[in-house]
């Protein structure tokens, strides 16, 4: 009798596992707690009685930013384009291939407005699109600061639009190094950071200072 007890403990537990086991690969197999498997979810855009607000679709926390984005800090409006030119310094090197790119670049998103060489004869100004051609890189706007260039292609100015949804930040500033090359700056000559101490009026070392 002992011995079928023994027999009968040894059985249970393999019998008990043959039952987990299944023939179609694609089945679960039983499941101990179905709420846990198939949890109730609400459809997207539907309303849910879980929030206050009834949105099943929630906002980021506030203050969130983006894996790989960075924040622009100025505000668009005069103070703003004035910190931008005194602060804002160009990062990516005048070598080029980056100078290159920059022209590629330009020529797809603001050559037809500004022109093939930064006289704002482009092709939209031609056509009489715009009451006044965009002032010239090599006339008023020929010691416009990276700065300031950067915040104009961020969030616009005058006539021109923001272009920030369409150019991430490392593109606009080789767009910027492209147009510094129309403003007439030779970076054979002249080094990104004279050209930078030059236009912005401020020193590398109180801008490190800021």
């Amino acid at each position: 009798m002992r011995k079928s007890k023994y027999i009968l403990y040894l059985v249970a537990p393999a019998l008990l596992l043959g039952a987990c086991g299944k023939k179609n690969p694609d089945s679960p197999g039983i499941e101990f707690m179905p709420d846990m498997y198939r949890s109730t979810s609400y459809e997207t855009n539907s309303s849910s009685p879980v929030f206050a607000d009834s949105m099943t679709n929630r906002q980021p926390v506030e203050g969130t930013i983006a894996l790989g984005f960075k924040p622009y800090p100025y505000k668009n409006n005069n103070q703003g384009y004035e910190l931008a030119g005194r602060w804002l310094k160009n990062p990516v090197d005048p070598t080029p291939e980056n100078i290159g790119t920059g022209k590629v670049l330009y020529d797809k998103f603001c050559q037809h407005c500004h022109g093939a060489t930064g006289q704002g004869d482009g092709h939209m100004v031609n056509i009489g699109k715009y009451p006044s051609p965009p002032p010239s890189y090599s006339g008023p706007l020929k010691n416009l600061s990276e700065g300031k260039m950067m915040h104009s292609i961020h969030h616009g100015k005058n006539m021109m639009g923001s272009h920030a949804a369409q150019l991430n930040m490392e593109e606009r500033w080789k767009i910027i190094r492209y147009v510094q090359t129309l403003q007439g700056i030779d970076f054979n000559t002249m080094s990104a950071d004279s050209v930078y101490q030059q236009r912005c009026g401020a020193t590398l070392e109180k801008k490190k200072e800021k």
